[in-house]
C-alpha cells in the first residue's frame, strides 16, 4: 500500500481510527470484521399413498440477508471498511415432486424432480471482505434444476436399484484471491456466469449368497462439466479501481473436479451370534485437477502457436490416475442382559473397528488444483506447479457404544 500510494499518509494504516497504535499480545491486527447472516425458511409437503402409487409434492420459501460489519477502518478504504455495510436480501423458493409406481410385486419405478433458487454464499459475493464491503456486480441467486428416474427391485434375497439423473446449475459465482505477477499485487478475481451440468447413472445391488453372507456392488458413472463461458472482473486488493471487466474465461466443457466414475464391490457376513465383518474394494476414475481460469483466457495464450505443445500445456486440463482402496470393517454386539439379569431393557454394548486403505497405498491423489499464479512472460506452466491432495495410508477407527 505504501509503495502504490506514497502520497497517502493513511495508506499503511490497518485502523485509521487508531493510527500508529501499539499492538499488544492478543490484540487483533490487519483486519477485523464480522459477516452477519440471517435466514428464515418455511416449507410444506404432502404425501399421498394410493393403491400401487405413492407421490409427494412440496414447496419451500426462504429469505436470506447478509451484511459485513467492519471493526477497523482501513486506510485505503476509509468509507467502505468500518461499520455496518448495506444489507443484501434474497427471496428464494423451491418446488419438488416425486412418484413411485408399483409395477408388480417387489418391482417399482420412480421419478423425482426439483427446481430451486438459492442465495449466493457471502464468500462468493464480497470481493475482499478483509478490507472493504464491495460485492460483485449484479449479485443474484443461483438456479438449480434436477430430475431423476429409476427402477428398484426389493426382494428377500436380491435388492437392486438403477437411477439416471440430470442436474443443471446456473448463475453461480466465485471469488478467487491470489498474487498476480504481471501487476505485482494481490488481486481479486470475481467470477460470474458459472454454469454446470451433472448427468449420470447410479447402480446398486445386494445379493444374499448364504445364511448371513451377502455381496454388494455399486457404480456411479457420470459426466460433470462446466457448460458456460465464465466472466471475470479483476480488482486489486489495494485499490477500488477495476483492472479488467467481464474478462472472458473459456471454461466451457472443462470437468468439475470430482470423480466422474466410482465403483464398489463388497462382501458382508453377519453372524447369528451378533458379530459382523465387511470387506470393501473401492475404485475411482476420471478425476481432474481444478483448473485455473487465468490460464483459460486469451491473454494467457497470446503469442502462442495454436495447437502447439505449449498451447496444449496451458489449456488442457490435467487428468489424475485411477485410484483404489481396500477397506475392512468389523463389529460385535454384546447383549448385556445375558450377564446382568436385573436389567429391565434390552441393553447392548457395541464394539466397532474400521481399517481404511489396508494395503497402505500412500500414492492416492484424491484431488487438487492448478495454482492461480501464472507465468505470463515465459508461459512456463510448471513454474507454479499444481497442488495435489494425498489420501491417508492405512488408518484405523474404533468405537464403543451403549444402546438401550
Amino acid at each position: 500500500a505504501e509503495r502504490d500510494f506514497p502520497s497517502n499518509e493513511l495508506a499503511g494504516q490497518n485502523d485509521a481510527n487508531n493510527p500508529n497504535r501499539i499492538v499488544y499480545q492478543g490484540d487483533k491486527v490487519g483486519y477485523n470484521y464480522d459477516i452477519n447472516i440471517q435466514k428464515a425458511t418455511g416449507w410444506v409437503q404432502t404425501n399421498v399413498k394410493l393403491r400401487g402409487l405413492d407421490f409427494f409434492v412440496g414447496a419451500e420459501n426462504s429469505y436470506t440477508n447478509f451484511s459485513r460489519e467492519g471493526h477497523v477502518r482501513s486506510g485505503l478504504f476509509l468509507d467502505n471498511s468500518y461499520g455496518k455495510s448495506a444489507e443484501h436480501e434474497f427471496y428464494n423458493y423451491a418446488f419438488k415432486t416425486g412418484l413411485t409406481y408399483k409395477l408388480a410385486k417387489m418391482n417399482y419405478v420412480f421419478m423425482n424432480s426439483r427446481y430451486e433458487t438459492r442465495a449466493p454464499f457471502f464468500d462468493n459475493a464480497y470481493l475482499a471482505p478483509r478490507t472493504r464491503d464491495f460485492v460483485q456486480d449484479n449479485l443474484r441467486s443461483e438456479h438449480i434444476s434436477s430430475v431423476e428416474a429409476g427402477y428398484a427391485l426389493i426382494a428377500p434375497t436380491v435388492k437392486f436399484r438403477a437411477t439416471g439423473y440430470y442436474t443443471k446449475f446456473d448463475h453461480q459465482a466465485n471469488v478467487l484471491t491470489f498474487y498476480n505477477d504481471q501487476l505485482r499485487s494481490v488481486v481479486n478475481y470475481a467470477l460470474s456466469n458459472i454454469g454446470k451440468t451433472h448427468t449420470g447413472v447410479e447402480l446398486g445391488t445386494e445379493v444374499i449368497i448364504y445364511k448371513g453372507l451377502s455381496a454388494n456392488a455399486a457404480a456411479g458413472i457420470g459426466k460433470f462439466t462446466y457448460d458456460t463461458r465464465q466472466l471475470a472482473t479483476v480488482t486489486s486488493d489495494n485499490s477500488s479501481s477495476i483492472i479488467a471487466k467481464d474478462q472472458l474465461i473459456y471454461s466451457k466443457n472443462y470437468y468439475v473436479p470430482t470423480p466422474q466414475q466410482a465403483y464398489n464391490v463388497g462382501l458382508n457376513y453377519r453372524s447369528p451370534k451378533y458379530w459382523y465383518v465387511n470387506l470393501n474394494y473401492n475404485h475411482f476414475e476420471s478425476m481432474w485437477l481444478d483448473f485455473n481460469p487465468v490460464r483459460r483466457t486469451e491473454n494467457a495464450v497470446n503469442g502462442v502457436a495454436e495447437n502447439s505443445a505449449l498451447w496444449h500445456s496451458i489449456l488442457d486440463q490435467t487428468k489424475l490416475a485411477p485410484q483404489s482402496t481396500l477397506d475392512l470393517f468389523a463389529g460385535y454386539s454384546w447383549l448385556m442382559n445375558n450377564k446382568f439379569k436385573s436389567m429391565g431393557k434390552r441393553t447392548f454394548l457395541l464394539f466397532n473397528l474400521g481399517i481404511n486403505n489396508i494395503l497402505n497405498n500412500t500414492n492416492i491423489v484424491s484431488g487438487g488444483y492448478e495454482q492461480l499464479r501464472f507465468d505470463y512472460a515465459e508461459k512456463n506452466v510448471v513454474k507454479f506447479p499444481a497442488k495435489k491432495f494425498y489420501a491417508y495410508g492405512t488408518n484405523f477407527q474404533a468405537s464403543i457404544a451403549l444402546r438401550f
